[in-house]
């Protein structure tokens, strides 16, 4: 059960300030709430709706498993240290946020819209971001198992990654024209792969057909069916035969 508290009710935030603890699963819904400064504060699984935060500070806070509801925007909010694990992101906007040292396992982006953000050495492991909707990010650290995919039609991504790891991270229905590719050695930046792999594929045609050619094959045609492609070459040697993996970066690189 949430506890429903009556709009004007933000004086209970400020008193968590100061009691470092907020009612359990509190609900507010239609507040704005702006320039607060919360820190070691256990927020106990709050529930935004239609809700407003601007240059509001959580610092070192305990907000896992919080919810926002029907397009709660956070605008120009700073993030440190905070635990997000198992949140409900979704059908929330954020705008000009900087989430340092955050812990977002377990949640999910899917349908949230990130705008003008930062993530700084973030855990954001196996989940989805919406490539449609995620303009001017910057995002620094490790990415592990993460899918960047747009809905529907194709999508321009707009992120800086260069000084991010990707690993095992993929780009679906969605163009990296307006990527920064990370700095990191281990990467390949392939926005044209799909032509790339089209012409390793004719190339490839007039070589014996051998198990090896036949692997190579599937692996270039999955390649041309993508609209570009972030290649981290460990990644890549981990999970193919050393002589597949050498022979698709041979092909995907040449030219």
């Amino acid at each position: 059960m949430s506890a429903t508290l009556p709009h004007g009710s933000l004086n209970l935030l400020h008193e968590a300030a100061i009691s470092l603890r907020l009612p359990a699963r509190a609900r507010f819904v239609g507040e704005h709430i702006e320039g607060l400064h919360l820190r070691d504060v256990s927020l106990e699984a709050p529930l935004f709706e239609r809700c407003t935060l601007q240059r509001t500070v959580f610092e070192g806070c305990d907000m896992s498993e919080v919810r926002f509801f029907e397009r709660t925007v956070m605008e120009a909010c700073q993030f440190t240290r905070v635990d997000f694990r198992a949140s409900g992101l979704n059908d929330t906007v954020f705008r000009g946020c900087v989430f340092d040292t955050c812990d977002f396992r377990q949640s999910r982006f899917d349908a949230c819209v990130l705008d003008g953000c930062t993530f700084i050495n973030c855990r954001i492991v196996d989940t989805g971001v919406p490539a449609h909707a995620t303009t001017g990010c910057r995002f620094e650290g490790v990415l592990k198992d993460v899918r960047f995919v747009a809905a529907g039609a194709l999508a321009l991504l707009d992120a800086d990654f260069s000084a991010c790891v990707l690993d095992y991270v993929s780009f679906e229905n969605c163009r990296l024209d307006n990527v920064i590719p990370p700095r990191d050695p281990r990467h390949v930046f392939l926005p044209d792969i799909a032509a790339r792999a089209r012409r390793a594929l004719e190339a490839l045609s007039a070589a014996p057909a051998d198990a090896a050619t036949k692997v190579l094959t599937r692996r270039l045609r999955r390649y041309a069916q993508m609209q570009g492609d972030i290649l981290n070459v460990d990644n890549l040697r981990h999970v193919e035969e050393p002589a597949v993996a050498e022979a698709l970066i041979v092909a995907l690189t040449a030219g």
